[in-house]
């Protein structure tokens, strides 16, 4: 069963330049909580399991959020949003009705996340779904002492999993278009005009609003180096620098100031190591 993802940074923007500071503050709370969505027709239920997970994450000291679907087109239309797919924490699906072919369609579109049953069906196609679809657990529903026990003690474990997994991507924005964007893919981000970065990646580029500083103080600890005013760099994709510029391994080459250098060396040091 599945046991790790990687999580993604989600780095939202719109193209006014007035709502950036808001934005910001808004990007770093959610980057702090949980989201779990519940998939399950019969709502009753979802919701008595919802309680309990809430109680949980409480008890872990995890901030959540929580949204139940009881019909699969509204959570289908939902799941073409890469945004919604990178802020999902756990999704928990019921596999009997509408909803047994969710949690494949959902890696489909790039969620990569804990999947978990909780289903009253004990017939063996749904526990080879859960297998397929690399799933984290399959517990079956119940309101009897052992059932309720083993789900909570299994989504606890899910709770604890979800907190330490790996942020490994980032999901950026702009006037309604989302790029998900592989970090390792990542050359540098650049100043591009006030208010707005561009991100040059394996692939492409990409322009959403934020600024440099802030990129810098949400990327110091996931290998990228602040080079100059205007750029923020991939320490993986830097082949050789000195004092006033540095090269990718692409060939591009990039400016470094006086007063980034000594900071890029040592990055460049603890990098290598």
């Amino acid at each position: 069963m599945r046991t790790r993802r990687e999580k993604l940074f989600f780095l939202h923007g719109k193209k006014s330049v007035k709502t950036t500071t808001k934005l910001h503050n808004w990007m770093v709370t959610r980057m702090d909580k949980m989201r779990i969505v519940i998939c399950d027709e019969a709502k009753q239920e979802a919701e008595g399991y919802a309680k309990i997970c809430r109680s949980i994450c409480e008890r872990c000291d995890a901030t959540v959020e929580i949204k139940i679907y009881d019909n699969s087109s509204e959570l289908l239309f939902d799941l073409k949003d890469d945004a919604f797919c990178a802020l999902m924490s756990i999704l928990i699906v019921e596999p009997e009705g509408s909803f047994a072919e969710i949690p494949a369609m959902a890696r489909q579109e790039g969620y990569d996340g804990l999947i978990l049953y909780l289903s009253h069906s004990t017939l063996p196609e749904r526990y080879h779904q859960a297998f397929d679809t690399d799933s984290y657990n399959f517990v079956q529903k119940g309101t009897g002492i052992d059932e309720l026990a083993r789900f909570q003690t299994v989504f606890e474990k899910a709770v604890q999993t979800a907190k330490h997994l790996d942020r490994q991507y980032v999901v950026l924005s702009c006037g309604g278009e989302y790029r998900q964007i592989d970090i390792k893919d990542i050359y540098y981000f650049e100043s591009a005009a006030e208010h707005m970065i561009s991100v040059e990646y394996r692939g492409g580029d990409f322009k959403f609003p934020s600024t440099l500083n802030n990129l810098e103080e949400r990327l110091s600890d996931r290998g990228f180096v602040r080079t100059h005013r205007s750029y923020i760099v991939a320490l993986a994709s830097i082949g050789h620098f000195n004092f006033k510029e540095l090269a990718l391994n692409n060939g591009r080459k990039l400016p470094v100031s006086r007063t980034c250098y000594a900071g890029l060396k040592a990055a460049m040091d603890k990098w290598k190591i």
